[in-house]
């Protein structure tokens, strides 16, 4: 089967700003961001903070953080209570094959890229995937600030980023959110 053409890639992708991100809407959020709005504002997090990490590199770092979420133009932005009831490995499973077809006319790179970033193995790809968490609490910060409610298990983890991700610009940005943690 030959694979499918870099425009239809491009175009599949264009839908991904008409995702939303689940965990907010679920928590009453009106018009949660969407997953495109995410990718930029990861990106953004990762070039501005990566900057300061000489462990990371910072543009293996900015392409993992475009290719993280990119398979949930298939499968919409899934939260962690609904993944829950999959099999074990069912959902990872899934992500790969959804990745490989779907960046197949980028070629080998961006496969590797985005097993990169599930793994976890390399200091880019836990530079973002800490990133990833913190720019979740940003924008949880940001929708308090507009009101919005019920934004408790947001924070639950936040201590964990601000005291030991190994990354003092994520720590540094960490403790600054839980100064000013909202008390719902």
């Amino acid at each position: 089967m030959p694979e499918p053409p870099l425009l239809d890639l491009l175009i599949e992708l264009q839908t991904l700003d008409r995702v939303p991100r689940m965990g907010y809407a679920l928590r009453g959020v009106v018009d949660p961001e969407s997953v495109s709005e995410h990718t930029f504002h990861l990106a953004f997090l990762v070039w501005t903070l990566g900057t300061n990490e000489p462990s990371v590199d910072l543009l293996q770092a900015l392409e993992l953080a475009l290719v993280h979420d990119l398979v949930e133009v298939r499968t919409g932005d899934l939260p962690r209570p609904a993944a829950s009831f999959f099999p074990p490995g069912a959902k990872e499973q899934a992500e790969a094959a959804i990745g490989a077809e779907l960046l197949a006319p980028l070629g080998a790179r961006a496969r590797n890229l985005l097993a990169e970033y599930h793994s976890k193995q390399s200091p880019e790809a836990r530079f973002v995937s800490a990133c990833d968490k913190l720019q979740v609490r940003i924008k949880a910060l940001a929708y308090a600030r507009r009101g919005a409610r019920s934004l408790d298990a947001f924070w639950a983890d936040l201590p964990a980023l601000a005291d030991g991700c190994g990354f003092a610009s994520i720590e540094r940005i960490a403790r600054a959110l839980l100064e000013q943690r909202p008390e719902d």
